[in-house]
């Protein structure tokens, strides 16, 4: 895998919604202190590297009964493990799931309700922490007997940190639109009053692919696209 820079860029996004907000309470013999407020919107992006993918493969089977289709399962299922340690996949990082057996029933429309075969099928799950190897393995897991690929995603095991630092960003951007348009209206700002705050990450994605081979061109991940917006509330004062 390539060691490039983490983080390539980050910036603020668009035009942030800033929203003067005036409170007035008027009461019966005297209205109350008028109350304003100001609510601003920040937000930041950042491009990040991914250092770590997660394949899942299904394998699945099927026979005359269902102690048969076990039996095949059990069978394939092992060679992709095996398939896979081979290509250097630690078996600490790899895991099944959603083991099923069910029934096949037919599909002629007056037997419908006939039982013609069982179905057995899991899912396998690696963690792969070397991204040159995804397609190398996801050909191997294919060749070995996998039926398809039921998803593929890169992350950033460290993204949190990303993630605060993205949430500072969008913050900062946040009080310095508050702080020009407080300007800009004769006024003083005070303390924020509510914070709401959102992020975001995109990632490549595949999911359901049944080709034997596959390149790695396609499946390169680029880069991850991680975002932070906040919704600030802040105190306007008047002297």
């Amino acid at each position: 895998m390539s060691t490039g820079r983490a983080a390539h860029r980050v910036g603020f996004l668009g035009i942030g919604m800033v929203a003067l907000v005036l409170f007035v309470a008027v009461g019966g013999a005297a209205a109350q202190p008028q109350k304003r407020s100001i609510r601003v919107q920040g937000q930041a992006t950042m491009s990040v590297e991914p250092d770590v993918a997660y394949l899942s493969v299904g394998v699945e089977t099927q026979g005359d009964t269902a102690a048969k289709a076990q039996g095949l399962l059990a069978e394939r299922a092992s060679k992709v493990l095996a398939a896979l340690s081979q290509a250097g996949i630690d078996r600490a990082k790899v895991k099944t799931s959603s083991y099923r057996v069910s029934p096949v029933y037919s599909t002629r429309q007056d037997k419908q309700n006939l039982i013609i075969g069982y179905r057995a099928e899991t899912t396998i799950k690696v963690e792969i922490a070397d991204l040159s190897l995804v397609a190398a393995l996801v050909d191997a897991a294919m060749n070995a007997g996998a039926n398809a690929v039921r998803s593929l995603s890169y992350d950033r095991k460290d993204m949190q940190a990303f993630k605060a630092k993205l949430i500072q960003a969008a913050c900062t951007d946040a009080k310095m639109k508050a702080d020009a348009a407080a300007a800009a209206l004769g006024v003083l700002l005070g303390a924020p009053i509510s914070v709401d705050i959102q992020d975001s990450s995109s990632a490549f994605g595949v999911e359901t692919l049944t080709m034997k081979a596959v390149s790695q061109d396609f499946l390169s991940p680029g880069e991850l696209e991680v975002s932070a917006s906040v919704s600030i509330e802040f105190d306007l004062l008047t002297e």
